[in-house]
């Protein structure tokens, strides 16, 4: 039926097993990754060619294993979609929803913390947290001074480049590139996206 259907992609929830991915004519995929199983099978799930972006389904995922929502609890979880989706040459993973509808500043913080992980996006549950997550998502004042001086340091050249005191190689400039095109909106290269 969705071969049929004017689709621009398809979320696939509870995705576990690269069996799970559809092939609908090249139609792309959100790959929603619920369970422990989803999270152990990620890195295949990630490579499958119909796979442009992997989403954590954070609340199922702590259901799942008999955890608690929390950071701590599900840091390995975030982490793992964040390698899988880069060794896949994937934009980052959107992170899951935060539960409250009503707390803009947990969304805002949980997003950011969701940022500093590599993820590239968060799902939302309802309209008020758009805002917040777009703020959470943004680079901060000092963080844009510090890639600001950063890559202005790297295009004055010279053999040994400092910023702040600290060694300014391409690791430190891919960085500092990366939180401007955030500031712009615009995804930072990372990989060869599908």
């Amino acid at each position: 039926m969705a071969r049929r259907l004017p689709l621009a992609g398809l979320v696939l929830p509870k995705a576990e097993h690269v069996a799970d991915i559809p092939d609908l004519d090249g139609l792309p995929v959100m790959a929603l990754v619920e369970s422990a199983r989803g999270i152990a099978n990620a890195r295949a799930i990630a490579a499958a060619p119909q796979v442009r972006r992997l989403a954590f389904g954070s609340i199922d995922f702590a259901a799942d294993i008999g955890s608690a929502h929390t950071s701590d609890a599900l840091l390995a979880a975030r982490s793992e979609l964040v390698l899988a989706s880069r060794l896949a040459g994937l934009a980052g993973p959107l992170d899951g929803v935060t539960a409250s509808f009503d707390d803009a500043a947990l969304c805002e913080q949980e997003a950011a913390y969701a940022a500093s992980l590599g993820c590239a996006g968060k799902l939302c549950i309802q309209p008020r947290q758009i805002a917040p997550v777009i703020q959470g998502f943004a680079p901060s004042d000092a963080e844009l001074a510090w890639a600001t001086r950063v890559l202005a340091a790297s295009a004055a050249g010279g053999a040994a480049v400092k910023v702040d005191g600290a060694m300014v190689d391409t690791p430190v400039r891919l960085r500092a590139e990366g939180i401007l095109a955030r500031a712009l909106g615009t995804p930072a290269l990372q990989g060869d996206a599908k």
